[in-house]
């Protein structure tokens, strides 16, 4: 029976498939959650936490969870100091809004 399965092939045969699952694992969003450093990052070409705050949850407040957006606590309050951030639904509100957003904008001093 030995002599009929390739073992090298078959080994290679099932990391393929482990390795594709990861990644397609790793790239599905669903349920997952971003500190404001890793949404600026991933979606905001690296800009400053004080520019997302001012240019994208001051500016759409829509994004707050509380009007149904994706971002709990964009400022900090007496409700809670960490920023959550919905990372499926940050980046579909990303990709529907980012010619909207002014990427030139400065964050005033």
């Amino acid at each position: 029976m030995d002599q009929l399965i390739n073992t090298s092939i078959l080994k290679k045969l099932v990391k393929q498939i482990v390795n594709e699952s990861i990644k397609d694992n790793q790239d599905d969003l669903t349920g997952k959650t971003w500190s404001i450093d890793e949404f600026r990052k991933i979606c905001c070409q690296g800009k400053g936490k004080s520019w997302v705050r001012t240019f994208i949850f001051d500016e759409y407040p829509e994004v707050n969870v509380k009007r149904g957006g994706f971002v709990v606590n964009p400022r900090k309050t007496a409700e809670g100091s960490r920023t959550i951030i919905f990372a499926k639904e940050a980046c579909e509100w990303m990709q529907k809004h980012q010619h909207e957003i002014d990427w030139n904008a400065k964050v005033p001093v």
